[in-house]
């Protein structure tokens, strides 16, 4: 049985310029005394050392109350798990698990955090959003899950809640699909032996998807030239330049004078937000045409609303164009791949300037062209 005794303590023998002094964690385990840093400072007079608090009357006090009283929690709980699988502390381990290097392996959330904490360099800036989200979404669910719990049932659990939060079936798979991820992460790790949803299957609807034709962007460049609110005309910019080019709504937000070369063989040249690798997107002259004047190099391209306020001004521009569709910011992206792929008839190059890493991803453009051929020649019986 390990023996441990945890405090709080200011150490006042050294003062910091603003007049604070550090508060450090004491611990003393197995007879071995330690002080840790938590990396938080404050006057004299706002710590209180026999109840361990922070006075009120100090700025933040809430928020380092909250920091010291982790610590304490994180430090108590490590030797609680220690003396019940009856293990003796290993110091070093205690020190990088108050530093965050160590993590409960039991845990399939404090598995998923630490590995996003330590891969965050290898991940797109994308790829490190959607696993936030979904780790959001699962800490809501449940604040701890054993790996143990992972069953059948427990995805059933989840789905429900899923739903009841609002989610479509296609999101639903979206997290399905980043769950399976950090399952076989574990696997390869060596934490479990087996996927324990290898044998479900969450269904994901192809959904209905929405694109412009020619005539349609016709509608909406003679709109953008006549008269328009300020805000409308801003939304209709940018979007008509991502139907031009197929940008995605992030990378249209991201899009800076720097990452356009104008010229003899005019093009856009950057890091895609969501997969993290270059893409070169020649520019046409309909793109060019919506670009602002030339400023300096690190200024937005465009002025971009938030997606929320981006896809409700386009559903009044549809209107006001006569477009009877259901448009979201994502069409201008299906239209640039759809028209394209009808113009040229090579889905390998319209792979590359989506920036798609599997071909496989394009093809479902090629589904829409086929859609298309069939209904023209379905036009024939209808005669």
């Amino acid at each position: 049985m390990n023996t441990s005794h945890f405090r709080i303590i200011q150490r006042t023998e050294t003062t910091r310029k603003d007049g604070t002094c550090s508060l450090y964690l004491y611990a003393n385990i197995n007879g071995v005394k330690m002080y840790f840093t938590t990396g938080k400072s404050i006057l004299a007079k706002h710590w209180n050392q026999k109840s361990q608090k922070v006075s009120a009357n100090c700025n933040d006090f809430t928020e380092i109350q909250d920091a010291i009283d982790l610590y304490l929690s994180r430090a108590k709980e490590f030797i609680a798990r220690a003396n019940i699988e009856k293990q003796t502390i290993d110091l070093d381990a205690f020190e990088r698990m108050l530093r965050g290097e160590v993590y409960d392996h039991t845990d399939f959330i404090a598995f998923i955090e630490h590995d996003i904490k330590n891969n965050c360099g290898k991940y797109s800036q994308g790829t490190i959003a959607n696993y936030n989200v979904q780790l959001t979404k699962l800490k809501g669910f449940r604040k701890k899950i054993s790996f143990q719990q992972l069953n059948p049932f427990f995805w059933r659990e989840y789905e429900s809640y899923l739903f009841g939060l609002g989610n479509n079936p296609n999101t639903i798979h979206k997290a399905f699909r980043t769950l399976k991820v950090f399952i076989n992460r574990a696997i390869e790790q060596g934490i479990i032996q087996a996927n324990p949803f290898a044998k479900i299957r969450v269904e994901r609807n192809e959904g209905n998807m929405q694109f412009l034709t020619r005539e349609e962007l016709g509608k909406l460049e003679k709109l953008y030239k006549g008269f328009m609110t300020v805000e409308l005309k801003r939304t209709l910019q940018y979007f008509l330049f991502s139907c031009y080019t197929g940008l995605r709504y992030s990378d249209i937000r991201e899009l800076k004078q720097k990452h356009l070369f104008l010229g003899e063989e005019s093009h856009i040249e950057k890091v895609m937000f969501k997969t993290n690798r270059i893409i070169r997107i020649p520019l046409i002259e309909q793109a060019i045409r919506l670009m602002p004047s030339k400023t300096l190099a690190e200024l937005a391209v465009f002025h971009v609303y938030c997606n929320q306020v981006t896809n409700r001004h386009l559903k009044s521009i549809m209107k006001l164009a006569g477009i009877n569709k259901r448009i979201s910011f994502h069409c201008a992206r299906h239209t640039f791949a759809t028209i394209t792929l009808g113009l040229c008839n090579d889905i390998a190059v319209v792979s590359k300037l989506l920036g798609h890493t599997k071909i496989e991803t394009t093809q479902i453009y090629a589904k829409v062209q086929d859609e298309q051929k069939r209904k023209a020649m379905r036009m024939w019986n209808a005669k």
